[in-house]
């Protein structure tokens, strides 16, 4: 097929109902009207000799052609939005409703959202921050189908077709209950062995991942007694039991951390921790996108 005989337009349109699964939405989402929509997704199926999109129960559903071509013309779309978009700017505090999506650990909530949004109500009222879990599977797919903005924290999967950017470093520290009856301000390799430890089971991302990995690496015949699903559980078991569990530091140094903790080097030598925030080639050049990328340097970098 000569890429010189198709109209960029009908890409377009393509791209809109891929999205919308809905002929008349995708028309009021790029600005034409629901007949010129359906003459182009006709001239669509005539230029590609199929149907492309079946009407259902469940709207306009692809046919597996379809599915194929949606995501490199999405992706094609983007890059030439983003290029004519080089050089523009984005301004927060004149934007309309702007919600922002990001991946991030529970540590990352509770380490950068405050901050994040102290800044934004002073100078982007408009502006609104999701954050989602991060999923097992499907997290390079989501971002390259721009369901999410960035993801912050540990990825080491987002490689190809991403960038990304160091934010701060962290470090692992250890914490016990006060009023443990041998762990008193200093904890030694035999205590960090033999101490029951509560740990979080791998999610297959972020923090978790790291100190398994260090871990095993260098201790393999540590005491587990419980797993668990999340870091932010971890000082509340320890301030009630005789465990010990090991966190990242600046989750340790949060106001919300109990007072009746001890924060106790680790005798174990973790390597540093590596927060970076990362995104997809498609935003790149896009000013919004460009504009969070900076914030987040300006809030956190080291």
């Amino acid at each position: 097929m000569n890429l010189a005989s198709i109209d960029m337009n009908l890409l377009v349109a393509f791209d809109a109902i891929a999205k919308e699964r809905n002929v008349t939405l995708a028309a009021n989402a790029i600005g034409l009207s629901q007949p010129a929509m359906s003459n182009a997704l006709s001239r669509l199926r005539k230029i590609f000799n199929d149907p492309l999109f079946v009407r259902t129960t469940r709207g306009m559903q692809p046919t597996p052609y379809a599915e194929q071509l949606s995501e490199p013309i999405s992706r094609a779309c983007d890059l030439i939005s983003g290029a004519l978009r080089i050089g523009t700017k984005f301004d927060p505090a004149a934007s309309p409703r702007k919600v922002f999506t990001l991946y991030m650990t529970e540590i990352g909530e509770i380490v950068c959202m405050p901050r994040v949004l102290h800044h934004l109500n002073r100078i982007a009222p408009n502006i609104t921050i999701k954050v989602c879990p991060i999923p097992e599977k499907g997290a390079q797919e989501a971002m390259a189908a721009g369901e999410v903005d960035l993801a912050i924290g540990i990825f080491p999967q987002l490689k190809a077709g991403f960038f990304q950017q160091r934010l701060y470093r962290d470090q692992f520290v250890c914490i016990a209950r006060r009023g443990h009856p041998t762990i008193d301000g200093k904890l030694s390799h035999t205590q960090y062995v033999e101490s029951p430890h509560v740990v979080v089971g791998s999610t297959g991302t972020g923090h978790d991942v790291a100190l398994e990995q260090i871990r095993c690496s260098q201790q393999p015949h540590r005491k587990v007694v419980l797993t668990v699903p999340h870091f932010m559980v971890l000082p509340t078991i320890v301030t009630q039991t005789d465990a010990i569990a090991t966190i990242p530091s600046r989750l340790a140094t949060t106001p919300e951390m109990s007072p009746n903790l001890q924060i106790l080097e680790p005798p174990v030598q973790f390597p540093d921790l590596e927060i970076r925030q990362h995104w997809h080639e498609r935003y790149h050049h896009d000013a919004a996108n460009k504009w969070l990328r900076e914030l987040m340097v300006e809030l956190f970098r080291e």
